[in-house]
């Protein structure tokens, strides 16, 4: 619509290995959004149409601020094949949003979206791995609304420089979830620093490739092992 929209994401994680190949994670996030109201699905981000329309009558010095709960993530991924000399570790996942997010704020679509996903990743020389991840997402439509379902993949690869510092940089793809809207196309570079074995920390930025990312984006993570 040509409205900027600005995007505030905390997610707060919990992860669990009950068994050696068999992750389970739980992701209760925050979200803020000023300006534009858009709607977060498991396989990108839509213009609602009625805001669209809205947006064009209103002045633009009006600022809309809604924040509240995100819609809750659920995760599962599973080592299907662990690393070997000539083969990559293969894990396969699933990821189901549950619609908890306040979808008459624009913060959620209301209905459930199901994610099915295979990543492969490698090592070489020990200190450089590359990742491929793919996967496929099942997106629910809110009522007056249709939306695709989304092919998504992520490549990329990550360098240990010394034992606490790495450096990474992904090309992150996917089919547009609504039409007329680009597909997305965002790169990602950032560096993780571990303090020990059980608390690491995370930063990146990113840039969009086209229209259907976002121009910017900047990320920064706590991770705590116990």
């Amino acid at each position: 619509t040509g409205e900027d929209t600005e995007l505030l994401y905390i997610p707060f994680t919990l992860g669990v290995t009950p068994i050696e190949p068999l992750t389970l994670s739980l992701t209760l996030p925050y979200v803020r959004q000023t300006t534009q109201t858009v709607v977060t699905t498991g396989g990108g981000v839509a213009v609602r149409r009625e805001n669209a329309r809205r947006v064009k009558t209103e002045s633009r010095a009006v600022t809309r601020t809604e924040d509240g709960m995100g819609d809750i993530l659920l995760k599962g991924e599973y080592v299907l094949l662990k690393e070997q000399p000539l083969i990559p570790e293969i894990a396969g996942s699933l990821k189901i949003k549950f619609p908890t997010a306040d979808e008459d704020e624009g913060l959620g679509t209301g209905e459930f979206d199901e994610t099915i996903g295979v990543g492969f990743s490698k090592t070489f020389l020990e200190r450089l791995a590359a990742y491929l991840t793919l996967g496929y997402t099942f997106v629910g439509s809110p009522p007056g609304t249709e939306l695709d379902d989304s092919f998504s993949w992520s490549i990329g690869a990550a360098y240990s420089v010394a034992p606490p510092v790495a450096f990474f940089a992904f090309l992150d793809g996917a089919t547009a979830i609504a039409p007329g809207q680009e597909d997305p196309l965002e790169l990602r570079v950032g560096a993780e620093y571990k303090l020990n074995h059980a608390v690491k920390l995370t930063g990146s930025v990113g840039v969009g490739l086209s229209d259907g990312s976002p121009d910017f984006g900047v990320s920064v993570g706590l991770g705590i092992r116990f």
